[in-house]
């Protein structure tokens, strides 16, 4: 409460003001709020003091020589993250968030450009407190507040006698890192930072050194780490693994429902070893169907803040990077007691729910069970059971179950639709690895009806137990996901418009809130061929980012109002944070209210830290994809393929293979001259060549291939049918109009 009333001073004073100012202005506020107030007493101005204290360190306030206080928002200063680029120029991101007299939470980001003479030293990533200047004055970075830099991956290079490490990222290339001791030149390493002995001076430690680039497994671990991964796990976390028991013992079931007699089986891919959600079905008397969720209790084992949880906290998640594998826990965890395999015990967190024939969850409970998986089922024979009536021996016990569990995934799904839920066209590229274990070929990862299946029930549970937590006024972490950008959108319909679908139905603004246009505008894009993946593709682009939060703002791709992650603890910190939640704040109905205050003030950063390490991780996914398809093509040079035109710009084409490879025509490499037309998204020939269109199918060459940099480089060998844009005539004729005219008045400056 005092808090509040510091920061009204705080914001009201036009000047700096001492401690005993403050004092006053405060009592005086609470005088008005509270006229029975008896003032200020010793204990409340201390606190005040130290919240003032606690400002400055916070640099919430600026204190002047002569110890008077003042909002940093009355002066020129602000504390923000420096966003550098190679030349040590950059933005500084200033975020401020404050709360309206109508309760809203506002948030603003605001950015100040400064110049290499301004930064300071500063790199990516710094928190710097920065003078933004003013009229005529240049935003400065006055000094660095923190630098993380815990680990910096680099090559060695030698300097006289001297090893010192290059960063990778050229962002980091300020930094000059020596070497203690011998090192081998043009070695892969990771460097821990010892000290700091001048201005972006620093002494390292190598504390991995990673193997010959052509190593199927240290290639992905090196991009990874690029990326901000790292595969190890503490001393201390390993040591933590060995005093976890490898089975379940009867200690460990006191207080947990014995559902061990109950049909359950878990549906995964062939290859998982880390299986985390089991399912359960009944047909109840009443027609209803009881059904249950059945989730590794990974809390259990790994309590809050111990090496574990601490190691997992960093990770985010588990990692799938082109077929290796970055688990958050070690493989003795998660692919054992925290494992649902079957035929032994295992405990669980369940959500079991009664569904009615409509697909609406008509009662539930959640509670700590102890199960035993009777089948670890493939998704490919459950498809052949369900699709083909296909049984096999081991399943028949159980085919009826998965009948009755895919009828009612077929209502819940048509519900979900219904409320305007979005699919999307988007076949996904899977690698098929050989015993080198590099890629011999691809394959396109299809969802099947198994698939979907174990989808809906996860979805369903995930919408509950949010839900349950919601109605009771607990906090959640909360899977959330915003609306669509309205002017990504209006770029979208150009682009159907261009390659001659256009969809007249709804406009663009209306697809930003209205889920049923939106799920509508996905549908139309399915039924255009060819360009179905990539016009989903760029649909995909105008959606917000799903991310972590404790303030539920619903989740718009799902058309959820409620939604979080329970279903995955082995491979996901939020799911786990949401077990943890459901203990402390329901099942200990004692220690609730307590337990919910502290998990409030932990949860903003939970859920920030978990929404950046997801981006990492797919980030990590996408380089190392690239990365696989590149050294595949680099073995099928001067070879010919059939692709499609997904993507034009003044630098080229983008071409997808059929094969699902994606690559580049480089304007170099096009015979002729050209220029892009923003309006019709085409290359337009300047010498009446062909134009190039989205969609266009072409017959291409590999030219180069190149591993390190993740690039395939394509030539045009001739054009296989057009994808021709309708009235694109004129538009085509202005802008080469108007480049020849660019072109000429650049010829005449040069004389």
């Amino acid at each position: 409460m005092l808090k509040e009333y510091v920061d009204l001073v705080m914001k009201k004073s036009k000047k700096a003001i001492d401690k005993d100012k403050i004092h006053q202005k405060v009592e005086t506020l609470i005088l008005k709020d509270n006229p029975e107030y008896l003032g200020l007493s010793s204990s409340d101005k201390n606190e005040i003091d130290k919240i003032i204290d606690d400002g400055v360190k916070k640099l919430e306030y600026i204190v002047t020589p002569k110890e008077n206080y003042i909002s940093i928002l009355k002066t020129s200063f602000r504390r923000g993250r420096f966003h550098g680029n190679k030349r040590g120029d950059g933005n500084v991101l200033v975020t401020t968030d404050y709360v309206t007299k109508d309760g809203n939470h506002i948030v603003n980001n605001e950015y100040y450009s400064v110049v290499r003479a301004n930064s300071n030293g500063a790199i990516d990533g710094d928190i710097v407190l920065i003078d933004i200047g003013g009229k005529n004055i240049e935003p400065k970075v006055e000094r660095i507040l923190e630098r993380n830099l815990e680990t910096i991956m680099g090559e060695v290079y030698r300097m006289g006698k001297s090893y010192f490490v290059r960063p990778i990222d050229k962002k980091k290339q300020v930094l000059t890192i020596a070497l203690e001791g011998e090192a081998i030149e043009g070695q892969k390493v990771a460097v821990t930072l010892k000290e700091q002995t001048g201005d972006n001076f620093y002494v390292g430690e190598i504390a991995r050194v990673f193997n010959h680039k052509d190593d199927p497994d240290e290639d992905i671990l090196w991009e990874a780490f690029k990326c901000g991964i790292d595969d190890q796990f503490s001393k201390e976390s390993l040591e933590q693994v060995k005093e976890i028991p490898v089975s379940v013992r009867d200690i460990d079931k006191v207080g947990r429902s014995d559902l061990t007699s109950w049909e359950i089986f878990t549906i995964d891919g062939e290859d998982t070893k880390d299986i985390d959600d089991a399912l359960s079905c009944k047909v109840l008397e009443n027609g209803n169907y009881l059904i249950g969720v059945h989730i590794a209790d990974v809390s259990y084992y790994v309590p809050k803040d111990s090496p574990l949880d601490k190691d997992a906290f960093r990770k985010g998640t588990s990692n799938y990077l082109a077929g290796k594998v970055i688990p958050m826990f070690p493989h003795e965890l998660s692919n054992g007691i925290c494992s649902l395999n079957p035929y032994v015990e295992r405990l669980a967190m369940s959500c079991i729910m009664e569904v009615n024939k409509d697909g609406e969850v008509v009662n539930y409970e959640i509670l700590p069970t102890v199960i035993k998986s009777q089948l670890k089922m493939s998704y490919t024979k459950v498809n052949a059971i369900l699709k083909e009536g296909k049984v096999d021996s081991e399943y028949e016990e159980h085919a009826n179950t998965l009948r009755t569990l895919s009828k009612l995934a077929l209502v819940l799904r048509r519900n979900r639709l219904k409320n305007g839920a979005v699919e999307f066209d988007r076949p996904e590229l899977k690698l098929i690895l050989g015993e080198d274990g590099k890629v011999s070929d691809f394959s396109v990862r299809i969802q099947d009806v198994a698939e979907n299946l174990i989808e809906e029930y996860m979805l369903l549970a995930n919408e509950t137990v949010d839900k349950h937590l919601t109605n009771l006024g607990l906090p959640c972490l909360h899977r959330v996901h915003d609306h669509p950008n309205e002017e990504r959108l209006i770029d979208f319909y150009k682009l159907i418009v261009a390659v001659n679908y256009p969809f007249y139905k709804y406009d663009a603004d209306d697809c930003v809130y209205n889920p049923k246009a939106l799920q509508e505008l996905a549908e139309h894009i399915k039924d255009t061929g060819r360009l179905s993946s990539v016009l989903s593709t760029n649909l995909v682009k105008c959606m917000a980012r799903a991310k972590y939060s404790p303030k539920n703002i619903g989740h718009s791709g799902l058309a959820k109002e409620n939604y979080c992650h329970f279903t995955s603890p082995i491979r996901r910190y939020p799911d786990l944070t949401v077990h943890r939640i459901i203990k402390d704040c329901y099942f200990d109905s004692e220690h609730s209210h307590r337990n919910a205050k502290k998990w409030e003030v932990k949860l903003p950063e939970i859920g920030e830290h978990t929404s950046k390490m997801e981006r990492i991780a797919d980030e990590a996914e996408s380089q190392t994809l690239y990365m696989r398809c590149s050294e595949y093509m680099s073995k099928h040079i001067g070879e010919e393929f059939e692709g499609t035109v997904i993507g034009l710009s003044q630098r080229g084409i983008q071409v997808q293979l059929d094969n699902m490879v994606e690559g580049k025509v480089r304007l170099r490499n096009l015979n002729g001259d050209y220029v892009y037309n923003a309006e019709t998204f085409s290359l337009v020939s300047m010498d009446n060549s062909e134009n190039y269109y989205i969609g266009d199918r072409l017959l291409v060459r590999v030219v180069d291939a190149n591993k390190e940099n993740k690039t395939i480089d394509f030539k045009v060998v001739s054009k296989i049918e057009e994808n021709y844009i309708q009235n694109s005539e004129d538009s085509n004729q202005y802008v080469k109009h108007i480049a020849k005219n660019e072109r000429a008045r650049k010829e005449f400056l040069k004389r």
